[in-house]
């Protein structure tokens, strides 16, 4: 879009033209937290009695991980829950006096599972296997779901300088493509996220590590 403004506001009147460039900046940091998720389920067709068998198996597998030396506010407040279904269906025939019968067979499971999620504020891999461990002891289905900053706010400054630069470079290679000249800045502000979390953070493809990236618009003026 901006590569088609460009020309357009060239054969204009006005000398400066403020045009917004797109800029995204990602650094790359050690965590400092492990996030495992521990799911329990129950099979019971009342669904009463299916939340309350499930609740009480997370309840064993919370006190399983706490002693394992998993702390209370390691322990993410809130649980999620939900139902999965599976259905099969099959085709059974038989003979009756001679004559081919067939019917079909539907096997129908429901369940519900009750989730839960630990945030451990180390990334020791020994901290990490002995709450797996405890977890699946308990009767659990537990993993490590990534890593994460308890601050990001160091890490999430960094990434904002790069995409600001990254913008700068954008701005000047469409101004030079354009036979314009870069003027100064009118406006910096972030993307493509809710007020609050412009900078995105998750775990990175090293271990241990977390990618923490930003994404700017910066406003620059153009002049031809």
């Amino acid at each position: 879009m901006i590569s088609v403004l460009l020309p357009a506001y060239a054969q204009g009147a006005n000398p400066a033209l403020p045009l917004p460039i797109a800029g995204e900046g990602t650094v790359t940091v050690p965590a400092d937290t492990a996030i495992s998720s521990v799911s329990v389920q129950s099979g019971n067709e009342n669904r009463t009695a299916a939340s309350a068998d499930a609740q009480e198996k997370m309840d064993r597998v919370i006190d399983a991980v706490k002693r394992a030396g998993v702390k209370d506010e390691e322990i993410m407040p809130g649980q999620s829950s939900g139902v999965s279904s599976f259905q099969s269906t099959s085709r059974v025939c038989r003979k009756v006096n001679n004559s081919t019968v067939c019917e079909n067979d539907t096997l129908q499971v429901s369940s519900l599972e009750i989730s839960a999620v630990i945030r451990l504020n180390s990334t020791d891999e020994s901290r990490i296997n002995s709450l797996l461990n405890a977890a699946k002891s308990a009767g659990a289905e537990a993993y490590l779901a990534g890593y994460g900053l308890s601050d990001a706010g160091e890490a999430a400054a960094q990434a904002r300088q790069k995409a600001v630069a990254n913008a700068r470079e954008n701005a000047a290679a469409m101004a030079a493509a354009e036979g314009l000249r870069l003027g100064k800045v009118m406006d910096i502000s972030d993307y493509g996220y809710p007020a609050g979390l412009a900078e995105y953070y998750g775990s990175s493809s090293q271990a241990g590590m977390v990618d923490v990236t930003s994404y700017v618009i910066v406003t620059y003026e153009f002049e031809i």
